[in-house]
């Protein structure tokens, strides 16, 4: 583009060149200078030259200007309205809209960046046994496997998050959807525990259970859509969906988190709803007349609403669930023998016994009571909860084939000439299943303490000087903080026992044996679960704590066998009971504030004693139960631990 001359420049210079004609014309008649005029005529001429030729740029480059955003408009019409870069409004880094392509600079780094966070969890350490080898198991009873440990000095993995959040994908103007993405991989690390190990995993870590990465979160949040009531947000994907836990001992006591789709923030006066839709798939089984088996969440919440005079909030839950029954005649090779026969992993091979499954349906719900008091946020919190759920309702999204299969197992157990290839008809056991959940959980940090500081004094109010302003007082922090919990659960599956065989199978999963002996047994499938404790901290430094933990654990009806005879069997069945102590102390690296501050660095020893009756299943390598390890010290119904772990977040 040409240089243009400033227009005031030459306005000025024209200005002058006038005046200085009519002075010199004056000056012509006095003394005949025809040479100056005719010098000063010249210099008029091209500078009248100059300002016709600025005015023809200034066209040209406002020609141009329309005619670009003639091609920008275009190009607009023309763009993909379902692609995120085509219908992404750039903002600047104070979220404001940005008309022209902007520079490369620091501003414009910002406003690719703004709005996208990150965030972590990562829990890792090692730990030994009682005789000096390595500890690779934890401390828990049978039936609470699977609902969480006791995780002070307990837990034996090593565990990350990582989660990426990208907010205003398509902007943030109130004219536009407001949409979030977020992403979540965990990397799990809990039976391989070789430092740096880079052979072929072999022995008990190569079950699928060692370091391995786990999607937990893929989903988006869509705010905005309705503009009379931009809070209301829709989303997709896989989430950890409105979740809650007892932390101590990692115990989900309501977590229908999966795959799924749901609305939330619906104020509807007495507090806000939310709905959701999940699905749990299990894979592992298929049947030639449904395929896989799939269990539908519907999940209804209402949430925050006011007590009056009473502090905190309540939220009322709502859960259905539907699995479509079938017979399920193959599943997955796990790379052993079975008969004679081996079975390569991951190959499809045929049930020893078809199992047969009725539909099932599931209804539950109930309350959950929650208030923070003092300052500290969740430092100072106190939670309860009562749940109750029949049927498919488990307070989760995952499926119920557990329960098909153990009702199987034990059908088998009180028929053992049953012949391979016999269907094992479980009929409707999972609906008459139910469960009861209740507890609580309460952190105090003590004293409390004052989030700010007190006001600072300033000039007065009619202006006439200056009131003395005191120095601000040191905010204290805690030196004293406690976690307390409790949980409670009722859980009957008396039912598994109560089935028939029915024709066998053949090729193709053709039935072959027509009259097929029928079994219809039951007996006692009541189990209560009871685990509570607490965990002190007493700070002797701004960053040095020393902590502990105590933990106690019941279950009754644990251990059933066929014939009574004691030894340990199938857990939640029988006359028997257990219980367990977990004790933890040890030095903590971790600053003021309350149970809840990170990071966090512990030394423990951790010891735990066990009843007779839950000898040989008390230490399971993972949460989830088998395979159990002995606790070598020389003992059976008691161990130790001792290491060291380091857990933070941000």
């Amino acid at each position: 583009m040409k240089s243009r001359p400033p227009a005031g420049y030459l306005c000025a210079k024209l200005a002058a060149a006038l005046l200085c004609t009519g002075s010199l014309a004056l000056a012509q008649d006095n003394s005949g200078n025809s040479d100056d005029i005719s010098a000063l005529k010249a210099q008029i001429q091209n500078l009248q030259k100059q300002q016709l030729q600025y005015q023809k740029d200034q066209q040209q480059y406002q020609d141009r200007i329309t005619e670009m955003e003639g091609q920008m408009k275009a190009m607009e019409s023309k763009a993909d309205s379902g692609s995120i870069l085509n219908t992404r409004i750039l903002t600047d880094a104070d979220g404001k809209e940005v008309a022209a392509a902007p520079t490369l600079d620091e501003s414009f780094l910002k406003s690719l960046t703004r709005n996208f966070t990150f965030s972590t969890y990562v829990r890792a350490g090692f730990q030994f046994n009682g005789n000096g080898g390595g500890g690779n198991f934890n401390f828990n009873i049978p039936s609470w496997q699977g609902f969480g440990r006791e995780r002070l000095g307990n837990e034996n993995d090593v565990y990350m998050e990582l989660t990426w959040m990208q907010a205003h994908m398509l902007g943030d103007g109130p004219d536009v959807m407001d949409v979030s993405m977020t992403f979540t991989p965990a990397i799990v690390y809990q039976q391989e525990r070789n430092t740096f190990t880079t052979s072929t995993f072999q022995g008990v870590e190569a079950n699928g259970q060692d370091f391995r990465f786990v999607l937990r979160q893929a989903f988006l949040e869509m705010k905005n859509v309705f503009k009379s009531a931009p809070e209301i947000t829709f989303w997709g994907g896989e989430r950890f969906y409105d979740r809650f836990n007892t932390d101590p001992d990692d115990y989900f006591w309501l977590d229908t988190s999966g795959y799924g789709a749901g609305v939330y923030n619906i104020d509807v006066g007495v507090g806000k709803l939310a709905f959701a839709w999940l699905g749990g798939l299990n894979d592992s089984f298929l049947s030639p007349g449904i395929g896989t088996f799939f269990k539908h969440t519907f999940d209804l919440r209402l949430k925050d609403i006011s007590l009056g005079p009473i502090p905190g909030s309540l939220a009322l839950v709502l859960i259905g669930n539907f699995e479509k029954g079938g017979t399920f005649t193959q599943g997955y090779g796990n790379g052993t023998f079975v008969n004679g026969v081996f079975q390569p992993n991951g190959a499809l091979v045929n049930l020893t016994n078809p199992v047969h499954s009725d539909s099932a349906w599931g209804i539950g719900g109930g309350a959950i009571y929650s208030v923070k008091f003092g300052p500290g946020g969740g430092n100072n919190s106190f939670n309860a909860y009562a749940l109750f759920g029949k049927g498919a309702t488990n307070f989760s999204a995952g499926d119920d084939f557990g329960s098909i299969q153990q009702a199987e197992t034990t059908i088998l157990a009180f028929n053992p000439t049953t012949p391979a290839g016999t269907r094992i008809n479980v009929g409707d056991v999972i609906d008459h299943s139910f469960r009861y959940r209740a507890g609580f959980q309460a952190y105090v940090a003590l004293p409390w303490y004052h989030s700010e500081p007190a006001p600072v004094a300033g000039t007065s109010k009619e202006g006439k000087g200056v009131v003395p302003a005191p120095p601000p007082a040191p905010t204290p922090l805690p030196w004293f903080s406690l976690g307390m919990w409790a949980n409670w659960q009722f859980n009957y599956q008396g039912s598994a026992l109560a089935g028939s065989t029915g024709p066998g199978l053949g090729a193709g999963g053709v039935e072959v044996a027509p009259n097929a002996p029928v079994v219809n047994r039951i007996v006692s499938g009541h189990v209560h679960t009871v685990d509570f404790g607490i965990r002190p901290a007493f700070w002797i430094a701004d960053n040095i704590a020393l902590q502990g933990q105590f933990a106690g654990l019941y279950e009754s009806n644990n251990n059933f066998n066929v014939n009574n005879t004691g030894t340990a069997g199938l857990p939640g069945f029988g006359q028997r009971h257990g219980w367990m102590g977990v004790f933890d102390f040890g030095p903590v690296i971790k600053p003021k504030g309350g149970y809840y501050t990170r990071p966090e660095l512990r030394f423990f020893a951790t010891y735990a004693i066990w009843s007779d009756s839950l000898k040989g299943m008390s230490t399971p390598v993972g949460e989830f139960g088998t395979p159990f390890m002995p606790p070598y010290n020389g003992n059976t119904n008691h161990g130790w631990l001792f290491g060291t772990q380091v857990e933070w977040y941000f």
